[in-house]
């Protein structure tokens, strides 16, 4: 099953805006696919906004890893957005909060990307 994603390039940057609720081991095999894509097209600063997922698993977690991964040894980056307490809770106890920025808007998140 995909997730719903409408994508938006502004100034070089890349906004994913999640429409899902869930990222999850049915969803996030399609997440991954699209990033793929993208930074294989150069596209290597990223923003995910996550402010409609109110759940996320081991499997949505591998996918964030790996475009941390993939963007990060492509110069660029990969930041999130709107992250609610129950998903920053899990990136907490996975240790993440050290690895990924994090902004509350997509406008903070575009400054610091635009540096």
């Amino acid at each position: 099953m995909d997730i719903q994603i409408e994508i938006e390039r502004i100034n070089g940057i890349v906004l994913f805006r999640l429409k899902g609720k869930e990222l999850n081991h049915n969803n996030a095999a399609s997440l991954k696919e699209k990033l793929f894509l993208e930074i294989a097209d150069g596209n290597i600063r990223i923003i995910l906004d996550l402010q409609r997922v109110n759940e996320m698993d081991t499997s949505g977690l591998g996918v964030l890893t790996f475009g941390k991964r993939q963007t990060t040894t492509t110069g660029g980056d990969i930041v999130l957005v709107g992250v609610n307490p129950g998903v920053q809770s899990l990136l907490r106890i996975a240790q993440l909060t050290r690895v990924f920025e994090m902004y509350d808007t997509p406008e903070e998140a575009i400054a610091a990307l635009s540096k």
